[in-house]
């Protein structure tokens, strides 16, 4: 999966959390302070999506309404998946060591993270701990 810029990815975020196909001016609503882009910038950045196959446009009325073609759960699990192959060789043993050794994830978060943990390997069918 082809991954986005750091903007393109805030405007899809912000697509996503519309949770329905979105006008323009709805996104811009739902972007952060630091994405408060002139109009002709957010709709060049959704141009991009769209000829990146993320969004589709269909026109209502006087508006275009834009439509993401990509779950946001599936572009985070690839572009997650890429990441930690790319820095820590897939060990995501590795990559929670480095979050950890810096201070940069919690000790609430990373008890969390064992409960479910545990909790998705019960479910497995490979689970054979008995």
């Amino acid at each position: 999966m082809e991954t986005l810029s750091h903007s393109e990815e805030q405007v899809m975020v912000a697509l996503w959390s519309c949770g329905r196909p979105a006008a323009r001016r709805e996104i811009a609503a739902r972007l952060p302070e630091s994405c408060r882009w002139a109009d002709t910038t957010l709709l060049n950045f959704l141009l991009r999506l769209e000829n990146k196959h993320f969004v589709s446009v269909q026109r209502q009325g006087n508006k275009n309404v834009y439509t993401p073609l990509v779950r946001r759960e599936t572009y985070c699990g690839a572009v997650s998946a890429a990441h930690l192959q790319r820095l820590y060789g897939g060990d995501a043993r590795a990559m929670l060591g480095a979050l950890a050794d810096t201070g940069r994830i919690s000790y609430t978060a990373m008890e969390r993270l064992a409960r479910y943990l545990d909790a998705r390997a019960a479910e497995s069918p490979e689970y054979d701990y008995d």
